[in-house]
């Protein structure tokens, strides 16, 4: 038989999984538990590397189930040691993920550069040596994943949200995005930490997310994984009620239905009664807390009275707010301005007068016009041309 193209289907199947296909094939279910472990534990990248199994085996992993990584097209590195990647799938679409060094506590999570703008011809660009950052390699690192190719939700603050939907990713395009950047810069999965605050909405991708964190949880304890939501209330039920859960974190933004409808226009149909209802029925482990991500706009949601309304909201809830200082985009964003350091310090500073436990983020990636929300994904606008193509 010819050899399939390398997918990465592979890399999306959880170790019970493996186990079923091993059987499928004839062979003992802890030949499966062995590609698993070659596969996430030791980093193999071909069936000709897994050379735990027979022969034979592995000439059937290559023939049926090939492994194969997204492609690396763009690489753009910050002053701070950030790394944003421009990953390309199997059909073309591209997508971003994003190194970061240092503690996930710290670290500013969502900071993009425009991936889809790379020709489909175009060259992988030079990026970090082997082993990350000039051959040593990273100790605690975070990587932010993309679960899907665009974003449906429409935030008015967000340039993803901007330029519209695209394709949900399989688990096996979520994993694969990981591996590309963790095997990029030469990480170990002991320094690692991961969060879904990429592109795309992962509560709007239950069918990829949700065996990808299957996967990762083999090898991660889960409160290093976080996924945040823009407020999907129908799905906290599938994400929250299972044995192992990421941290939650909810992109709040407003502590009224009428200021949250016009940021985040997802209020109308998953109302804002409703997502603080899901919040308060999260299962949460001992020291755990849901973050709320609040980005912060001049003139819009940056008072202290704002502050003071978000802290009655969480009432009941235990939650630490993140404060986001809006990153601004003239193009996609005309007159959404960042509010000046003064009034950032005065709502944080209301907020804990108000027993809220907050933390400011300031964004990595500036320089490289990398900040929090300033991912655009595509070089034209859509509905200025009347398309919504994802590629």
């Amino acid at each position: 038989m010819t050899a399939s193209r390398p997918s990465p289907r592979a890399l999306g199947l959880s170790r019970s999984q493996w186990e079923a296909q091993a059987q499928s094939w004839g062979v003992p279910e802890y030949r499966g538990r062995q590609i698993f472990d070659a596969l996430h534990r030791r980093g193999a990248r071909s069936a000709a590397e897994i050379h735990e199994v027979p022969r034979e085996l592995r000439d059937r992993i290559e023939t049926e189930m090939p492994i194969g990584l997204p492609q690396i097209v763009r690489r753009e590195p910050s002053r701070d040691g950030s790394v944003k990647y421009g990953l390309r799938l199997e059909d073309g679409a591209l997508v971003e993920a994003v190194f970061m060094p240092g503690d996930a506590s710290a670290a500013a999570v969502n900071e993009f550069e425009d991936a889809r703008s790379v020709r489909p011809d175009a060259a992988p660009s030079p990026g970090p040596s082997p082993g990350g950052r000039g051959g040593e390699a990273p100790g605690k690192f975070t990587v932010c994943l993309s679960s899907q190719t665009g974003c449906a939700v429409d935030c008015a603050f967000c340039v993803t949200g901007r330029l519209g939907a695209g394709r949900n990713l399989t688990a096996g395009e979520i994993v694969g995005q990981l591996a590309a950047v963790v095997d990029d810069v030469g990480g170990r999965p002991e320094g690692l930490r991961v969060v879904f605050m990429g592109m795309g909405e992962p509560f709007l991708n239950p069918e990829g997310v949700l065996p990808a964190l299957d996967v990762l949880f083999e090898v991660l304890p889960a409160r290093r994984v976080t996924v945040s939501t823009s407020g999907i209330t129908p799905a906290f039920a599938a994400f929250g009620g299972r044995p192992l859960r990421p941290n939650l974190a909810v992109s709040l933004n407003a502590a009224d239905p009428e200021t949250r409808a016009v940021l985040m226009p997802i209020t109308r149909v998953h109302p804002l009664e409703g997502l603080l209802r899901a919040m308060r029925g999260w299962p949460l482990e001992p020291r755990r807390r849901i973050t709320v991500e609040y980005v912060l706009i001049a003139g819009r949601n940056d008072s202290p009275e704002e502050a003071r309304k978000l802290a009655r909201l969480l009432r009941g809830i235990r939650a630490k707010v993140n404060v986001i200082p809006l990153n601004e985009d003239p193009v996609y964003l005309p007159g959404w301005k960042r509010p000046d350091e003064g009034t950032i310090d005065r709502f944080a500073a209301a907020l804990k007068d108000a027993g809220v436990p907050v933390t400011v983020r300031r964004s990595r990636g500036p320089d490289a016009s990398a900040a929090c929300g300033q991912l655009k994904g595509r070089t034209e606008d859509p509905r200025k041309r009347g398309s919504a193509s994802d590629r």
